[in-house]
Parts: structure tokens; C-alpha cells; sequence
């Protein structure tokens, strides 16, 4: 499984519930604001996401781009970054 990294951003102006609404979408789609590090567990920068997948990339970012325009809000860019290793500092 290859690690994920997923950055999301609501174009306009979205409201806090509007972001709420994404975090709680995201997770139910198994990608996550929190992330298991050398230091133990920290919270990612807003509106980035991680978790594990075998699928392939721009699938992943096709399906979170049109989830998120459907059911959250209808101006939304999704980058999707793959990383072998990866290390946090949290502030």
C-alpha cells in the first residue's frame, strides 16, 4: 500500500460547516486529518488528508473531486500526493 497525502480546497467562500462537512466526508472515506508519526500522533494542516491505497492516483482524484463538487461544495480542487517515506514535525 502506498502512503497518501491528499490536500482539498473549497473555491469562494465556504463556510466552517461547509469545511466540517468535508473532514466528516473525508473520513468516511477513510482519509484522515490525523497521522501517526515518529513523535506520535498530530493533526495534519487544514484540509489535508491521509491514509493508504493500492489504487491508481487520478482514480482516487477523479472520485474525490466529483464526491466533494456533489456533496459538498461545487468548486473544489483535490491533489492527491503519493510518498514513499514522509516525516512531520508538529509545531
Amino acid at each position: 500500500m502506498v502512503h497518501l497525502f491528499i490536500r482539498v480546497e473549497l473555491r469562494g467562500s465556504p463556510s466552517w460547516q461547509d469545511y466540517e462537512n468535508l473532514h466528516a466526508y473525508m473520513e468516511k472515506n477513510n482519509w484522515y486529518r490525523k497521522i501517526q508519526g515518529t513523535t506520535g500522533e498530530s493533526s495534519l494542516p487544514h484540509a489535508m488528508y491521509h491514509g493508504n491505497s493500492e489504487n491508481n492516483i487520478s482514480a482516487i482524484t477523479t472520485a474525490l473531486r466529483q464526491g466533494i463538487q456533489t456533496n459538498i461544495w461545487s468548486q473544489a480542487i483535490v491533489l492527491v500526493i503519493s510518498a514513499q517515506t514522509w516525516s512531520m514535525e508538529p509545531a
